[in-house]
């Protein structure tokens, strides 16, 4: 078998046939010529006798074995009376893209799965060149008939950056697929939906949205007479962070009081404080001949009260001993 019959087996290229293969530092250098005869144009699709020029154009393709393979052709250049002078079109590849069919979709199959960064170093492509991919394969494969027949939608948001990068999307509750999205989530976002929709949006019957005002007037003013929905699980959301607010409240309220007894088991007996141990201590006293003469281990006489003879009496050793003595009168007494 020869190897552009290998070639042209292996990679199947729609309306093209394999002419030439080469091997080279970039990798490999598959050269194909197209079926047709005549040139097309890639703006307006019309078909052309004639052409203006001719240059080789090459467009990275799926890689082969580890290493990257291109597809080189001799691209004609025709002059479209509608577009001007115009590129023709090439079946595997589309308008303006330097990358196969094959490789964007994989690309773009790959972006639905992970971030660009690990997806331009798996196929060795560049950041923003992962971005431009996608952008071609969802304008190609579109759907316009997506926004015909709506009847139930909802509304929400998505972060896709830090920073507050937000995106509102539009889904069809019917099939659960995405119909539309725009970046942004405040009314006048929503309500360009709705103007593009025009008159297809008189079909829509209910619309789900959360709880954002914003939501709410676009669809007040574009839809006046769906019915609205409260998407349950913001429902279900505040109704969570309320039962979390009052059990937090009734924790910290039992808290509270457990540590408010525990404080008064561990609390000592209240000591006197030192003013009222004064208060309540008797004065010192003064022994006067007047209250000798009155005691009854002198007098023989029953015991008197002697409130009326205390007098202060400086400490020291002349106070001790009348202290003494009043004490022994005492004991005498009891005796």
């Amino acid at each position: 078998m020869r190897v552009t019959t290998a070639f042209n087996r292996l990679l199947a290229l729609p309306g093209a046939r394999v002419i030439d293969v080469s091997f080279c530092a970039e990798g490999v250098i598959v050269e194909v010529a197209l079926r047709r005869r005549h040139p097309v144009c890639s703006g307006c699709g019309q078909v052309f006798t004639g052409m203006h020029d001719r240059h080789a154009r090459r467009w990275r393709h799926l890689d082969l074995s580890g290493q990257r393979c291109f597809i080189e052709y001799r691209l004609r250049r025709v002059v479209c009376p509608d577009c001007g002078v115009r590129v023709e079109a090439v079946p595997w590849a589309r308008a303006g893209a330097r990358h196969t069919r094959d490789f964007e979709n994989l690309t773009a199959f790959l972006a639905q799965q992970m971030a660009k960064t690990p997806i331009a170093a798996l196929l060795r492509v560049g950041w923003e060149t992962v971005g431009r991919i996608v952008e071609r394969v969802v304008a190609d494969r579109l759907d316009e008939s997506r926004l015909c027949g709506l009847v139930q939608i909802g509304v929400d948001e998505i972060a896709y950056r830090k920073g507050q990068r937000y995106l509102t999307t539009v889904c069809d509750h019917r099939t659960g697929a995405i119909v539309w999205m725009r970046p942004g989530r405040n009314a006048a976002t929503l309500q360009a939906f709705f103007t593009e929709l025009g008159e297809r949006r008189q079909s829509i019957r209910a619309v789900s949205i959360d709880m954002s005002g914003g939501y709410a007037k676009a669809v007040g003013e574009g839809l006046p007479d769906a019915e609205v929905c409260i998407d349950p699980f913001h429902v279900c959301q505040l109704a969570s962070r309320a039962v979390d607010d009052v059990r937090r409240e009734a924790k910290q309220v039992i808290h509270r009081g457990e540590r408010l007894v525990d404080r008064r088991r561990r609390q000592p007996p209240a000591r006197p404080s030192r003013a009222g141990a004064r208060l309540s201590r008797p004065p010192p006293v003064s022994w006067s001949p007047r209250a000798e003469s009155s005691c009854p281990c002198h007098s023989g006489t029953a015991h008197t009260s002697l409130a009326g003879d205390w007098r202060p009496l400086i400490p020291g050793p002349e106070y001790i001993r009348r202290l003494e003595l009043l004490r022994g009168s005492r004991h005498a007494h009891d005796i």
